[in-house]
């Protein structure tokens, strides 16, 4: 297994034991949370023509956030 699978896999765990615990939270602000940081908002034309690596972390965390919160709708059968 290379690294980066290994890391992939690290925190593909981390995701799924943190749905578990928010989805058995059941806490509003938690959910609300997840909902305002799941998309970026851009106040540019085009986003993407930011040269340097902002962007792209900024998308990979709204990502997350987005897969987070479906996996925790998906566990509360939403």
């Amino acid at each position: 297994m290379s690294t980066t699978e290994a890391l992939e896999g690290r925190i593909l765990a981390q995701r799924k034991v943190l749905a578990r615990i928010l989805a058995h939270l059941n806490a509003a602000e938690l959910d609300t949370f997840l909902s305002d940081r799941d998309h970026i908002e851009a106040h540019e034309e085009d986003p993407g023509s930011d040269p340097d690596g902002s962007f792209a972390l900024e998308h990979a965390l709204a990502d997350e956030l987005s897969k987070l919160r479906d996996e925790v709708a998906r566990l509360r059968g939403g």
